[in-house]
């Protein structure tokens, strides 16, 4: 399969290219140059398949020229290895679990199976490898679990200081060995910024960048296996209407967003999908078709999807070539959802369901509580744990959140990051140090 730039200015790259370059050299991002499709066959028995299986799915119908059958189902059944439980939770509403990995994220099912592809595609070469990742701290997370230890691959994870909370900043810093945690002084969109310009940088070409944020399309397709998954979820618990259940999503930079879409473009019976975003409600002005605003986003009880400006929103524009019409066909951008609505929901759920959601997840909840979408089903993304914001969690619900032992075990170590401010200059110093 060939990859094209967003921007449509450079020329078609292959899998291992669109990998290792992760950003096209006219600054767009990487997407496949067509969407394959699905059989309607294929989602007849859907119903009876495994989260692995239907990653292997996923990963053999865009990578398969590529990359041999055997070893991609290696490498998914490693990536998706831990299930995603659904959980209803009343009034015709499921929960999406995709928080049980190894650092309590959605991202580490994408980050895992990233690294391993990066590492089969690579097992020829001698060359090391720095990969680049931006964090408010999940990102991080699991791209530096998904890279430890692997040989000939350096990995510094970049987030701004004084953003993360005590439960990111000990995943980040307990590693050691080729995961390198920096401080940015400035803003996670610095952090974003020096990567991007880092990796289009041709005089840091020597150190072989490559991106492990969902900038890397390596990290994005894997993510389309959760809706095909929700769906299979709600055809085997025989949901009526699962055809046209509605899925809402945390939106930061938008990867599940771009998932979802990919994922409805190639043939998975769904509705609308809910681009939820807390006080920061950066794709509403976008998918109205208004210009970008360059703004600091307030700081919300949902960190991670605080962003001036979300990533994938190039990808989605590519995705319907531009025709912002089609795009509201398919993707709704509701209404902000504040912190005092996101602490009312964390403490309803908890109240009147026993269940204990994330800030994230709670943001997605109350803005599907807000459509009407008839006698269909809602699927909620619940993308982390709530024990990943724990000082969020305890303030909001005034009581102790169980610690599990995934993040209990990086508690106790302490690495004191290196710190830099958001300059090329000084990453190129870095990187120099320790490479």
């Amino acid at each position: 399969m060939r990859y094209v730039s967003t921007n449509s200015q450079s020329t078609p790259v292959g899998l291992r290219e669109a990998i290792n370059r992760c950003v096209a050299t006219d600054g767009g991002m990487f997407m496949p140059a067509e969407l394959p499709l699905l059989p309607k066959a294929y989602f007849n028995n859907i119903g009876e398949m495994t989260l692995r299986e239907i990653a292997f799915v996923v990963a053999n119908t865009f990578f398969g020229q590529d990359i041999d059958s055997a070893t991609l189902k290696s490498i998914t059944d490693d990536s998706f290895s831990f299930d995603a439980p659904m959980v209803a939770i009343g009034n015709n509403t499921y929960l999406l679990e995709l928080f049980h990995g190894p650092t309590l994220t959605f991202k580490d099912y994408g980050a895992r199976f990233m690294a391993r592809l990066m590492h089969t595609l690579d097992s020829h070469s001698h060359c090391r490898r720095n990969v680049l990742v931006a964090t408010t701290g999940n990102t991080g997370a699991a791209a530096a679990n998904g890279l430890f230890k692997f040989d000939g691959i350096s990995v510094s994870v970049l987030y701004p200081k004084g953003q993360l909370s005590r439960a990111q900043m000990a995943q980040l810093t307990a590693l050691g060995e080729n995961i390198h945690p920096v401080e940015i002084v400035g803003s996670v969109e610095d952090c974003k910024r020096l990567v991007q310009n880092a990796i289009a940088d041709s005089s840091l070409n020597e150190y072989n960048l490559t991106g492990a944020n969902s900038i890397n399309i390596a990290r994005l397709i894997p993510q389309i296996t959760f809706a095909l998954y929700a769906y299979a979820k709600l055809k085997a618990l025989d949901v009526a209407n699962a055809e046209e259940a509605l899925y809402s999503m945390p939106a930061g930079n938008m990867s599940n967003v771009v998932a979802a879409a990919m994922a409805k473009r190639i043939g998975c019976p769904m509705g609308m999908i809910a681009a939820a975003t807390a006080t920061n409600n950066q794709f509403a002005p976008l998918l109205a078709g208004e210009e970008r605003k360059n703004t600091r986003p307030e700081q919300s009880f949902a960190p991670s999807i605080d962003m001036s400006y979300p990533s994938g929103w190039p990808r989605l524009r590519h995705l319907y070539n531009g025709d912002l019409t089609a795009m509201r066909k398919d993707i709704l951008a509701p209404e902000s959802i504040n912190d005092d609505e996101i602490a009312d929901t964390i403490n309803s759920l908890r109240s009147c369901h026993n269940y204990t959601i994330d800030p994230h997840g709670a943001v997605a909840y109350a803005a599907a509580k807000k459509i009407d979408n008839g006698n269909a089903p809602k699927v909620v993304f619940a993308t982390g744990h709530p024990a990943k914001q724990l000082d969020i969690m305890t303030r909001i619900t005034g009581s102790a959140i169980e610690m599990p032992h995934q993040l209990a075990r990086f508690m106790s170590v302490k690495r004191n990051p290196a710190i830099i401010p958001p300059t090329l200059p000084a990453l190129k110093k870095l990187l120099s140090s320790i490479n």
